[in-house]
């Protein structure tokens, strides 16, 4: 009941909705470049809803070119998060300042509301983006994720074999629309290095991706080759509620 409740809040918020996550052709130079990930066990979600929808509307985070997005993490392991926030920087002079939580008028709203709320900050991670793949027909489209968590022994062997499977994937058609990889610098869970997330227009669209990724004999020959040198730690399935890439995506 919480997160329909969420869900039916935000689609009354003026939010600018544009995509994060979504692609078809990798760039050379992905539009965000590190994402900061919270995860919250939301006391009262609709009026987590509405708190962060009046710090997306304070312009504090457009004003440096950063995104946020709401989600609801829909199948996730034993932290108890039920939404988690996502921060979208293009660059690294876009992450914030040291002092940004008591010096901006917004931000020091922002987290009052949050602790107001009793809301639990159960997991925080910073990632860096590696791969990023973004069709523009895809920008307003993809609100369904599957999320991997890994941890890799071999980072540069995985990611050069992990590209070469999505290649394969692309070009049989069962690759997903969307996808990307990132490696965790600082926080995560279970040792965890990297995450890996496929975007889909749908949890129908989801599971039939996952079918189809999973029975593709490339991946079986992938994860052969990979045994040892990586381990998924988890997996989450969540939704998107509410995006704001702050023109990255323009």
């Amino acid at each position: 009941m919480r997160l329909f409740a969420i869900r039916l809040l935000l689609v009354c918020l003026p939010f600018s909705v544009s995509v994060a996550h979504a692609g078809h052709h990798e760039t050379a130079g992905p539009a965000i470049k590190y994402v900061l990930t919270q995860g919250y066990q939301a006391a009262n979600a609709p009026a987590t809803a509405a708190a962060a929808g009046a710090f997306l509307k304070s312009g504090a985070l457009a004003s440096r070119g950063v995104g946020m997005g709401l989600y609801s993490l829909d199948a996730v392991t034993s932290h108890g998060a039920t939404v988690s926030m996502e921060y979208y920087y293009p660059t690294s002079a876009s992450l914030p300042p040291p002092n940004v939580q008591t010096a901006s008028g917004p931000h020091v709203d922002f987290f009052d509301s949050m602790r107001e709320l009793d809301n639990d900050l159960v997991f925080s991670y910073l990632q860096k983006t590696i791969v990023e793949v973004i069709p523009p027909e895809t920008v307003s489209t993809n609100k369904s994720f599957y999320i991997y968590y890994l941890s890799v022994s071999d980072p540069a062997g995985y990611v050069k074999e992990w590209k070469k499977l999505m290649k394969t994937m692309a070009k049989d058609g069962v690759a997903p629309q969307a996808y990307g990889l990132r490696a965790i610098m600082a926080g995560g869970e279970n040792g965890e290095t990297h995450m890996i997330w496929m975007g889909y227009p749908s949890m129908t669209a989801l599971v039939e991706g996952f079918d189809a990724t999973n029975s593709h004999p490339a991946l079986v020959d992938f994860q052969k080759a990979m045994a040892g040198k990586r381990t998924v730690t988890r997996t989450v399935m969540s939704n998107q509620m509410a995006l704001d890439a702050a023109g990255m995506f323009d």
